[in-house]
């Protein structure tokens, strides 16, 4: 909600769409239905903002929303919901090569993925790939000892 002399912030809103198109993509692939009570519980939100923000990704064309009915991904939904979980998987796994636990790595993960450039992803990626494709590599990394 804005506020007199606020601007919106674009960065922001990226990240809660991002968000909520990984959760209904994630509950999709699961259990076969996203609902607004289950994607309330895993953003830790009210149900009436779950229900005001598929409207808005209903009217961006990234979910086709009917109250009561349900609820799908576009293809570009589905893009999106896609790149986005691939990101968060990218950082997790690059946090626990250097060496942070699985769950810091998740939360941590979690604020960074939407602060990258995708070109710093792709970097990120492409050394998390050379890493599992070079294991004597890893293995002589966690051996260093760390000051």
């Amino acid at each position: 909600m804005m506020t007199r002399g606020s601007r919106p912030n674009p960065a922001s809103d990226l990240t809660r769409t991002e968000d909520y198109l990984e959760v209904v993509y994630e509950l999709i692939g699961t259990k076969g239905y996203a609902r607004v009570s289950d994607i309330a519980e895993r953003l830790d939100v009210k149900p009436p903002s779950v229900t005001s923000m598929l409207k808005k990704l209903n009217r961006m064309g990234l979910i086709l929303y009917e109250r009561y009915r349900g609820l799908t991904l576009t293809d570009r939904g589905e893009q999106v919901a896609r790149f986005s979980q691939q990101k968060h998987m990218t950082i997790t796994k690059f946090l626990q090569i250097l060496g942070v636990t699985e769950k810091v790595a998740k939360l941590d993960a979690e604020g960074i993925e939407h602060h990258l450039h995708r070109n710093t992803i792709r970097r990120i990626q492409r050394f998390v790939d050379f890493v599992s494709k070079n294991p004597s590599w890893f293995k002589a990394f966690q051996d260093t000892e760390i000051d």
